[in-house]
């Protein structure tokens, strides 16, 4: 009977073992196409977690609680590199070491969470960052790992991510953001023939009731205007000179008409194009009714807010 008992224990960690390697060997295989991620800081993510799926193989052992850190690891690992599976989080909670008898790793692992801190909201983060939020993780699975108990490990975790750490903020001290990439606002089309009556620039009830909209959408969403451009347009028929007058006169009056509503700008710009950059095309060289349609959408003052 001992002798079956026995035999059964040694094929259990037999099997057990080989679970084990089976970890490490499938993440030293994942590591290529980890290397392979673009983003510099997912790609560090990744390689941290799987280089911490075969550190943590021989450390599965040691306590029940956690004996499936590795494989957690493994999946954290192939979550960062293609999503096909969650996110597993290898610790419970953050069990800080006593500050009495491990003063060295509570200064530690402060450092660690405030490069981890300043990483986060920093564009220029790259791989070791990525690799750091790994380790870290790592390091707290170690310290809830011993919490409550009598014995004590994880230093060398701790260890690991600090260098890494001083690495990592260092390279942030270096680093020069990339300058942002301007943002061309988007036009507001206002139809002039909604706005104003035939080749005129006096505004009509329903263009008041517009701008008066346009105002109080401005005043909900809290918009903070410093620069307002406004440009008339009108269509191809009519003299140029007559075209270019008008469309500056009614881009004057919907600027009138919005500051009568309140709308205040550092600066304001009031342009009219005449016949210029015409939005449709239409067939016809005269005025026919059906042209005169065809052409309203070219009819507008455009309205752009910074």
């Amino acid at each position: 009977m001992k002798k079956s008992i026995i035999c059964g224990a040694l094929l259990a960690a037999l099997a057990s073992a080989q679970a084990f390697a089976s970890v490490g060997s499938d993440a030293e295989a994942l590591m290529p196409a980890a290397q392979k991620i673009a983003d510099p800081y997912q790609r560090g993510q990744a390689e941290g977690w799987l280089e911490i799926a075969q550190r943590q193989d021989s450390h599965v052992l040691v306590s029940k609680v956690y004996g499936d850190a590795a494989a957690r690891a493994l999946n954290n690992g192939r979550h960062f590199i293609d999503n096909s599976v969650p996110f597993q989080p290898i610790y419970g909670q953050k069990n800080w070491p006593p500050v009495q008898t491990r003063e060295k790793w509570v200064k530690a692992l402060q450092e660690i969470e405030s490069t981890n801190q300043r990483a986060s909201q920093s564009p220029c983060r790259g791989e070791d960052a990525g690799r750091l939020s790994a380790l870290t993780d790592e390091a707290w699975k170690e310290q809830d790992e011993t919490h409550g108990t009598h014995w004590v490990h994880g230093w060398d975790a701790i260890e690991r991510a600090q260098v890494l750490a001083q690495q990592v903020s260092a390279e942030l001290d270096k680093c020069v953001p990339p300058p942002p990439v301007p943002v061309q606002a988007k036009p507001i089309p206002l139809s002039a023939d909604a706005l104003f009556d035939f080749d005129s620039a006096v505004m009509g009830p329903e263009g008041h009731r517009q701008i008066d909209l346009l105002a109080q959408q401005w005043r909900d969403a809290g918009v903070s205007i410093d620069e307002l451009t406004i440009t008339g347009y009108t269509d191809r028929f009519g003299s140029a000179g007559h075209n270019l007058k008008l469309s500056r006169q009614r881009a004057l009056a919907v600027a009138t008409a919005l500051k009568l509503q309140g709308v205040r700008a550092t600066q304001v710009d009031i342009k009219g194009l005449g016949a210029a950059d015409p939005v449709q095309s239409c067939d016809g060289k005269k005025a026919t009714a059906a042209v005169i349609a065809c052409l309203a959408p070219n009819r507008r003052v455009e309205i752009v807010v910074k």
